[in-house]
Order: structure tokens, then C-alpha cells, then sequence
């Protein structure tokens, strides 16, 4: 019997997906499957054969494109899954061996559960929690819409298939937050175990990392603000409230982003997430607030 189907988007996934996959496989919960949705036309199992990981509970699914992105991959992993839990692992990171023995149970009670993400850099060193004022020991607790949004840091979801309504929204950028604000919004709670079982895994390609990353995150807010604007999202109101205030902030935030990257005053989103402090330092309004005078001065106004 499969409880636990986990499914694994997979683009250009050859040098990581077999650490991936591995850590799935040594989960202490062995009632799971592991669904690879090819999104480059790439023969996942063979590759996974070749790295010495041939199972009976790893199976494949092709999107039928390429490169159609994150969301389609996953809804399409999840049309084929046979477990009554969903949960959803990047083939870049890797699960804690006991994850899904400690979300399962929160997930079949609750409806959904996650875990305080461990951000790690590409050596595997630890980098960020997003709940750094929760003790790892103490009990789970509520993923509010704040918690969601606030850390900056991705969460991967445990939950229950009949959850997942219509799947992962087709954006450029942030297409997890909006799932986990839709999924907070249908489960009966959505929980969190505040210990770091996920290991989110940067590389030199992630959005925050890549040269790119300021053109593709106003793509991305642009197309989210207009989702939340026009109703589209599975959210309660006061959800989508909050949605539209933090993305609004958000988008701002990679403006000024964009004009420090320009100057060579910082080399990488996260480097600037850092030194504003996520952000929510107490000089960034007055920087922000410069920004969009000198923007509204210029011969080409501002937004």
C-alpha cells in the first residue's frame, strides 16, 4: 500500500537527482512511492538506474514539453500518484530520513504539515531557518499566512491528495508560497514540526543566485499581483489581503534590488537579503522611499 507518493519535478536534474531520490528512499516510512515528472524529455529511471538506484517504488511520468516549468510538473506528477498523502521534493534537495514518518501523521490528522525548512548553501553547510525564535525541540505548531510569507524561505508541503484542488499555478516565481497559501486555505490546519527536515539546497542556478534573478522576480511579481487581483487564487479574503500587501512589498524590495545589483553594491539576492536583513531593516523604508522619488523625478516616471 503507498501512503506517501512524493513527487519530484525534474529539468536538467542529471547531477542531483540521485541525491534526491536517495533520501527518499532511506525515509524511515517506507509505505511511499517516488513519482519523477520529466520536464526535458530525460530518461529519469535510467539515469537513476545508472547511479546504482533501481526500485519498484520509483516510477516516471513525462510533461510531454520542455522546460514548462515547476507547477506543470508537479500537477503532473500528482495525476498519476497513487498515495492518499502528496508531498513534493525538488530534485535539487533531499529529505531528513525521518520527515515523512514525522509529517505524515500531522498531515492525515490536519490535513497538511511541513517542517522549518534548513537552508543550506551548495557545499551542504547550513545558511538559514525560517523560524530561527522556535525551539527545534518544542511541539508543532500553525503555518499561519505571516509564516508562509514572511521567512523568505521555501516550505514543501505533506498533505492530503483531495487537498490539492486544481495543483501548482503556471508562474514564473514563487509558484510553492501561492500553493501553501491555497493549501492553508482548504485544510482544516495546516501544521509545521519545527524541525529542520527539509535540506532546500542552493545552487549556482537558483533564482537567487542567477545574474537574472531581478528581471525574473518582477516578471513573476507583476504575474502573481494580477492572479491575486483578479480572484484566480483559491484564498480567503483576508489571505489574499495579505498576499497582495507582501508581494506589493516584495516587488518593491527587488526594485531596489535590481538599482544595488546594477551598481555592484551586491552580487546575489541572497547577499541583499542579508545585508537589509530579510528586508525588514529599519533604514530600508527611507531606501525604498529614495528609490521611488529619484524613479518618479526621472524622464520616465515610475509605476
Amino acid at each position: 500500500m503507498v501512503l506517501v507518493s512524493v513527487i519530484v519535478p525534474a529539468y536538467r536534474a542529471e547531477a542531483t537527482i540521485a541525491r534526491a531520490v536517495a533520501s527518499v528512499l532511506a525515509q524511515s516510512l517506507a509505505e511511499l512511492e517516488v513519482v519523477i515528472a520529466s520536464d526535458d524529455g530525460v530518461d529519469y529511471l535510467a539515469v537513476l538506474a545508472a547511479a546504482g538506484l533501481g526500485d519498484a517504488r520509483l516510477r516516471q511520468v513525462m510533461t510531454g514539453g520542455i522546460a514548462t516549468g515547476e507547477g506543470p510538473a508537479r500537477n503532473a506528477a500528482v495525476a498519476v500518484a497513487a498515495g492518499a498523502l502528496i508531498a513534493n521534493l525538488d530534485a535539487d534537495d533531499a529529505f531528513a530520513p525521518e520527515r515523512l514518518a514525522v509529517l505524515a501523521p500531522l498531515a492525515l490528522a490536519h490535513g497538511a504539515a511541513t517542517d522549518a525548512t534548513q537552508v543550506l548553501d551548495e557545499a551542504e553547510r547550513p545558511v538559514r531557518t525560517p523560524f530561527p525564535e522556535i525551539d527545534p525541540a518544542g511541539p508543532p505548531f500553525e503555518m499561519t499566512p505571516a509564516r508562509v510569507l514572511g521567512p523568505r524561505v521555501p516550505f514543501f508541503p505533506v498533505f492530503r491528495r483531495e487537498l490539492a484542488g486544481t495543483g501548482w499555478t503556471a508562474v514564473p516565481f514563487a509558484a510553492d508560497v501561492l500553493f501553501n497559501l491555497e493549501l492553508g486555505c482548504r485544510a482544516e490546519r495546516y501544521m509545521a514540526s519545527p524541525r529542520p527536515l527539509y535540506r532546500y539546497i542552493k545552487t549556482a542556478g537558483s533564482i537567487t543566485q542567477s545574474a537574472d534573478t531581478a528581471a525574473v522576480a518582477e516578471t513573476g511579481y507583476a504575474a502573481i499581483l494580477a492572479l491575486l487581483d483578479s480572484g484566480a487564487l483559491d484564498l480567503t479574503p483576508s489571505v489574499r489581503a495579505a498576499a497582495v500587501d507582501e508581494f506589493s512589498a516584495n516587488r518593491a524590495l527587488n526594485r531596489l534590488f535590481a538599482v544595488w545589483h546594477r551598481d555592484g553594491r551586491v552580487d546575489s539576492l541572497d547577499g541583499f537579503l542579508a545585508l537589509t536583513e530579510n528586508g525588514r531593516a529599519a533604514w530600508v523604508p527611507a531606501a525604498l522611499a529614495d528609490l521611488a522619488a529619484a524613479a518618479a523625478a526621472s524622464p520616465l516616471g515610475g509605476d
